[in-house]
């Protein structure tokens, strides 16, 4: 994981803001949608002050954009799709993927050269999903979007005894909901804050940031 980068990022205060958001995506938590679905969550350390948060189920991954690397791996079938919510140009002369970042506007095209913002295409079966996410990490997942609710409860932190996480009223997450038809991107980022307690969640608790997968804020 690229936890030298998160805590880079986090320094110059730009957490949450550098990454890929369409400008028409609507927030991930608002009170317009209601009944969100309970998830099994897990969550370990990974970084200082900030916690990943994640599901057990693994994702059907289509196409993966890694920040590090500057690479997109993507799944020939899925190409044409991946490009589309990527709102991704494709060079005809090197082949590379220019994708606006947060903040852009999508209207100015990505001018040749633009080392922030050209990737490198890869066939999907070169992607290591061990490597893990690193902060503004792209994916396009099969699925259907879906408002999801974790760290509703006291949940132990991974590798610890006597340590738990928990978000006053869970955390809502908009993101794919396996075995529906459809893709759906999930942008790797903070998610929000939570309490980091004793194993039981109880008396008062250190403030952490979440990062995990899900549908990024306008």
């Amino acid at each position: 994981m690229n936890r030298r980068r998160a805590l880079g990022l986090l320094g110059s205060g730009l957490v949450g803001v550098v990454g890929c958001s369409p400008p028409d995506r609507t927030p991930v938590r608002t009170s317009r949608r209601l009944d969100p679905t309970d998830v099994t969550s897990v969550a370990s350390p990974w970084a200082d002050g900030i916690v990943f948060v994640d599901v057990p189920e693994p994702a059907d991954v289509v196409a993966y954009v890694s920040m590090e690397t500057r690479r997109v791996y993507v799944d020939s079938s899925f190409r044409d799709r991946a490009s589309w919510l990527l709102r991704a140009h494709i060079s005809v002369s090197t082949w590379h993927w220019r994708i606006p970042l947060a903040g852009d506007d999508p209207s100015v095209p990505i001018s040749p050269g633009d080392e922030a913002r050209e990737f490198e295409e890869l066939d999907l079966e070169l992607w290591d999903p061990s490597m893990g996410p690193a902060m503004d990490d792209i994916r396009i997942v099969r699925g259907r979007e879906a408002d999801q609710r974790i760290l509703a409860t006291c949940t132990r932190l991974e590798g610890t005894t006597d340590r738990a996480v928990r978000a006053s009223g869970g955390v809502v997450v908009r993101r794919a909901h396996a075995g529906e038809s459809g893709t759906v991107r999930e942008d790797f980022h903070i998610l929000g804050l939570a309490d980091l307690r004793a194993s039981e969640c109880l008396g008062t608790g250190e403030a952490v940031q979440l990062v995990g997968w899900g549908r990024r804020e306008a």
